[in-house]
């Protein structure tokens, strides 16, 4: 049951992610000023113990018990900031680029995509609307939907998700019907797989239908 509502985002249409915005609060421009900085605030708590980690690791030792304490502080901040981010996009919805910026839209799936999956369940239907709006950045959904097929045990859609093997060279996790990947990446605004594929010097071969 729990990934049934996962399958229903891939289905669902634009018309019913209008009836439920419908539902949010429209923000003044006090209102969206004060969120815009609430969210960045949010996004500098988020990356700040992420952007030092690997110093840590190599100081502390990967597998030292200061490390794992360091990640036990990292796991419980994560929770306030779930907490607040949803109070937000519950009551305002998913903020777009033109209502606060970049950064704090930005800030919205960052949090989210350090967040549990009952979340990203929950407000990746928001997010792939704003995508198809032109307010949200499409590489933001398609790798929040990835990482939530990957850690379900299951193949990423969109080939967002890449990995090193032994000889430490880039390698897609397994991608659900490859031949058909540039349909469902186009759907939502992404360049073609061999673009990205390019980008990370990597080779696609598989031809597309």
């Amino acid at each position: 049951m729990k990934y049934s509502f996962l399958l229903i985002c891939f289905c669902v249409t634009l018309p019913i992610f209008s009836q439920i915005n419908s539902e949010y609060k429209i923000p003044s421009k006090e209102q969206l000023d004060t969120l815009k900085i609430q969210l960045e605030t949010l996004f500098k708590k988020d990356q700040a113990f992420r952007k030092i980690y690997k110093e840590a690791e190599k100081k502390l030792g990967k597998d030292s018990f200061e490390m794992e304490y360091f990640w036990q502080i990292v796991e419980g901040q994560d929770k306030v900031l779930e907490k607040e981010l949803s109070l937000i996009i519950d009551t305002y919805g998913w903020l777009g680029i033109s209502q606060v910026g970049r950064l704090a839209n930005t800030a919205q799936w960052a949090v989210l995509q350090h967040g549990p999956l009952h979340l990203k369940e929950k407000y990746a239907p928001l997010l792939k609307e704003s995508v198809l709006h032109k307010e949200s950045r499409a590489n933001h959904y398609a790798s929040l939907i990835d990482w939530m097929l990957i850690n379900s045990n299951r193949l990423q859609m969109y080939g967002t998700a890449i990995k090193s093997d032994d000889e430490n060279k880039l390698q897609f996790y397994d991608i659900k019907d490859p031949e058909l990947i540039n349909k469902r990446r186009k759907e939502i605004g992404l360049s073609s797989i061999q673009e990205f594929a390019k980008s990370k010097n990597m080779v696609w071969n598989i031809k597309q239908k």
